[in-house]
């Protein structure tokens, strides 16, 4: 007989039900503040059975409140904006008088009114013709987005130009000029309600839905991708946060990239595809904010080694294999890297490994390469000297999240409390920072939110060791 669901259980059910946020057994202690709080004064089982009643809306909309994240800013995610509005909008310029982009998830209304302000800033599309809408469930932070009133804090990545053109000063900050609110609405919405009318075919050009599937189950996600692309335009494109995949959510999507962007446009039956502008990754030295007055760059010609690793990240194996192979003898040692990762992924660990000393004796991405070494250990059941790997990955590239990341794993299932705090906390600090590439190659399948997750529980796990 299945044993009666504890009452924060039923909670925590409750709250993927209707609000689609996940929280796993382990989380459930995140929740119980909030239900012993909110179940004050008619008692647990009393709250339950209200949370379950069409009478609890107002209720909902405190937890809600309560429970989202809220941290955004202006300018978040540069690339896809720069994406967005110098190359995805101005391509439907000329087929439609109206151009619609949907922020889901919206926060406090920064991402939305970037779209407005960037698009302003490039000058490719007629402002009287684009709307931007933005949603959340939350409805204090849409107070906050229509008040358009920001501190520094949430302008820290706007220049100085930008913020006296676009922006009035207050004594709470900055507000938001009025004709450049007027190019923004908001609404009340949760993801999870169908909402037909709302997700009618062809409402939008393009979704940015940022950050906002990594809190849902993959069954909620797989829902929420599939309204999104029911309500595209026809080639219309989808943008997610740089630690998500449409990896078994989605297969109406194909992925492409503009210089460090990544995003998705939905697949035209019978259309041909026309290619979007690609580059290889770039470092964090390289990578700075786009200036808004400069005009956007020119498109990164296609290179070899960029399709085997798009084809990589997409799991579309056998087409890595073949592409990689065709290269030429040039491409090393980057090539070598990558044929050793689909060794890894295909469970070849001798033919990973060999790859791996071979790129070490020539004295190539020496990091990646004991990174490579370390897996191939820990699934022979060497987990000392996986552990020393790991070590010596980290010691090569001091800032390298993954590698402090599975040497304070491994040092904590040794019981070396001590070394997994020290690896574990360097690796919460770097993850938010690490390449995409590191991710795509050695990210296990996990983005870069599963990833902190599992970073954070591991340091909890070391913590409560005495």
């Amino acid at each position: 007989m299945t044993p009666p669901m504890t009452p924060l259980a039923r909670f925590s059910a409750l709250v993927e039900q209707r609000l689609g946020l996940h929280f796993e057994k382990g989380q459930w202690r995140e929740l119980e503040p909030l239900l012993t709080e909110r179940s004050a004064r008619s008692g647990v089982e009393g709250y339950l059975a209200l949370l379950d009643t069409p009478g609890a809306q107002a209720e909902w909309k405190t937890l809600a409140e309560r429970l989202t994240v809220n941290e955004t800013y202006f300018l978040r995610h540069p690339a896809q904006l720069e994406a967005l509005v110098s190359q995805v909008l101005p391509s439907f310029s000329r087929q439609t008088p109206h151009l619609r982009v949907l922020c889901a998830g919206c926060s406090t209304g920064e991402e939305p009114y970037s779209v407005a302000l960037m698009s302003r800033e490039r000058g490719l599309v007629d402002p009287a013709r684009l709307r931007v809408l933005g949603i959340d469930v939350n409805p204090r932070v849409l107070l906050h987005a229509r008040r358009a009133c920001y501190s520094p804090w949430s302008l820290r990545s706007v220049p100085e130009p930008s913020r006296e053109r676009w922006f009035q000063r207050s004594k709470e900050g900055f507000t938001l000029k009025e004709h450049l609110r007027e190019q923004v609405t908001f609404e009340e919405r949760n993801l999870l309600q169908d909402a037909p009318s709302f997700w009618a075919p062809g409402s939008f050009h393009a979704i940015l839905c940022r950050n906002v599937i990594i809190y849902f189950p993959p069954e909620v996600s797989r829902k929420i991708i599939a309204r999104m692309a029911r309500a595209l335009v026809p080639g219309g494109y989808l943008f997610l946060g740089p630690s998500e995949t449409m990896r078994g959510l989605s297969d109406e999507f194909e992925l492409l990239r503009s210089g460090d962007a990544f995003y998705y446009r939905l697949k035209t039956p019978g259309a041909a595809a026309v290619p979007a502008p690609i580059g290889m990754p770039v470092t964090p030295s390289q990578v700075t904010l786009p200036s808004l007055s400069a005009p956007p760059p020119p498109p990164v010609p296609v290179d070899g080694l960029e399709e085997v690793l798009m084809a990589l990240e997409a799991e579309r194996y056998e087409e890595a294999w073949t592409r990689l192979n065709a290269l030429p003898e040039g491409s090393r040692p980057q090539g070598e890297l990558l044929r050793a990762v689909l060794h890894l992924n295909a469970g070849r660990f001798a033919e990973a490994e060999r790859a791996g000393r071979q790129l070490l004796s020539v004295g190539s991405t020496e990091a990646s390469a004991h990174f490579l070494l370390g897996v191939c250990l820990e699934q022979s059941g060497d987990d000392a000297g996986a552990r020393s790997r790991y070590a010596a990955a980290a010691r090569v590239d001091p800032t390298f999240a993954l590698g402090h990341l599975r040497q304070g794993t491994l040092a904590r299932r040794a019981g070396d409390v001590a070394e997994a705090r020290v690896a574990l906390r360097m690796a919460v600090s770097l993850l938010p920072h690490e390449k995409p590439l590191m991710l795509t190659l050695f990210g296990g399948g996990f983005g870069r939110h599963g990833l902190m997750q599992l970073g954070l529980r591991e340091l909890q796990a070391c913590m409560e060791v005495r």
